[in-house]
């Protein structure tokens, strides 16, 4: 009986994923070459496809998409910044 009520996730596993895809925006933001930075934006992307096929495509299947999709860009944003003052601060050093 109770098999046919939706599960809802717990709290703690959807901030841990949101936690996930900011750090590894974070990472890839601060450590990728170029237009590798936003690499990361086809994490999301990919499981939600995954999800959409499984379950369907609902509004709370799209909010956590976009949810999850400005949380890695604020982390590829973050870590380019990052990034862009560490150069900064470091002298250039010639051989």
């Amino acid at each position: 009986m109770d098999d046919e009520l939706p599960r809802q996730s717990e709290p703690l596993v959807d901030i841990l994923s949101y936690l996930v895809f900011f750090l590894a925006g974070l990472g890839f933001g601060f450590a990728a070459p170029g237009k590798w930075k936003w690499i990361p934006l086809a994490f999301p992307l990919a499981l939600a496809l995954a999800a959409a096929f499984q379950e369907g495509v609902d509004g709370a299947l799209l909010i956590r998409l976009v949810v999850a999709l400005l949380v890695t860009a604020g982390g590829v944003l973050l870590g380019a910044l990052l990034d862009s003052r560490s150069r900064r601060s470091r002298p250039t050093r010639f051989a």
